[in-house]
This record gives structure tokens, sequence and C-alpha cells, in this order.
């Protein structure tokens, strides 16, 4: 690991860095369709003849590069009513090797997360954007060798935002996912047309909470 950082004067922060992580015994994942055989082995009835059995497994070595960063500033040096506010943002970018089989699902290889704080004597108001690319799961061997499922990139706004009743008090509400963005799940490999990529999508709505918080 290696990492730059600097902090300025009027209590900016910025910061780079890039890693490598070797890895041995990493985890794989294999996708077949299911056999008589493959049922008697794992003591299941016949009924599931023909389904996807996916095996997780250990797939040798693996190597996981990458890069960050990370910026918070406040814009007070624009003026009077600016001081109010700080702007920040943060992402990393993740390059993944290893087996064809090897399961990557827990690593986004793209993330980013940008937003900007506004403080105003007692409130407090933070927009966040939450960006996650491409997710690759698990394999899926109906649409081929190389098919995978995937959670297809998205970007979704959170807001927060309180304000203090007293010196022991405050009111804290916050949202999650504010415009609704839906989740969507896509199964393909390089044989897949595009139009047949998507498998589902799901769309949840906003998370809302409200409550006090107190310091004792």
């Amino acid at each position: 690991d290696l990492s730059l950082e600097y902090y300025a004067k009027d209590g900016g922060v910025f910061s780079i860095g890039a890693f490598r992580k070797n890895i041995t015994n990493f985890f794989g994942a294999v996708s077949k369709i299911a056999t008589a055989a493959d049922l008697a082995l794992l003591g299941l009835d016949d009924e599931y003849l023909g389904w996807n059995l996916t095996t997780m497994f250990n797939s040798g070595d693996a190597r996981i590069d990458g890069v960050e960063f990370s910026a918070r500033q406040s814009l007070a040096r624009l003026g009077a009513f600016a001081r109010h506010f700080s702007v920040f943002a943060n992402g990393t970018l993740l390059h993944l090797q290893g087996r064809s089989d090897a399961s990557f699902a827990t690593f986004i290889p793209k993330t980013a997360n940008w937003g900007v704080s506004f403080t105003w004597q007692r409130l407090t108001i933070s927009p966040r954007w939450n960006y996650r690319g491409l997710n690759k799961l698990t394999p899926i061997t109906t649409f081929g060798p190389d098919a995978y499922n995937y959670v297809k990139d998205r970007t979704m706004l959170d807001i927060s935002a309180s304000y203090q009743l007293s010196k022991r008090f405050s009111l804290a509400g916050s949202m999650t996912n504010a415009l609704n963005v839906p989740l969507t799940n896509l199964q393909y490999g390089s044989a897949t047309p595009e139009y047949a990529r998507r498998s589902t999508r799901n769309i949840y709505g906003g998370a809302f909470a409200l409550g006090i918080k107190g310091v004792f």
C-alpha cells in the first residue's frame, strides 16, 4: 500500500493511494446443469434434475490492484455565504486478476461517492451521491460457458439532515435512495444479445428514518 495525503491550512484534506493484494487459495465458483449423479451426491430428489448447480471452491492465486482518492474542502474562501458549504468526494478503481472461475462477487471494480454539506446555525443538510459500477456475481451456464449474473451499475442519492435542539439533543433524519433508482440484475455471456440481458428490475422505493439523538 502507498498513499499520499495533503492537509490544507483551511481544513481541507486530499489523499490518493495505490495498492496491490496478492491472495492465495482465492474463492472460485463454477456452475453446471445438475445431473442425476450430482443430485445423488448431494442427497437431492430428481425434481431438481436440470437445475443450475453452483459450487464454491479454492481457485488458486488472485491479485487485486487498485487506486483510490479522497477529497474534502470547505468553500469558505469563496465568500461569506459559501462558508456554510463543504464538498467531498472519494472513489476506488480495482483491477481484478485470477482464473476465469475466480469469484470476485464481493469486489466492485468501480465505486465513487460525492456530495455537499450545508451547515447554518443549528441546521445541517448533506446530500450524497453513491455510484456502484457493474458487479459480476455467480456463473450461469444456461446462457453460455462465459455467462454470469451481474448487478447493473447505478447511482443513488442519499440525504441526511439534523437540527440541534439543545446541547444534549438533536433531531436527525435521513432518506436512502431518494430518487428511487431501481436495482437491475443482468444475466449474459458473450453470445447473449443486448436486448436479452436484463433478468429482473426491482423497485424498492426510498427508505426514511427519523429520530432524536442524545449525548449524555
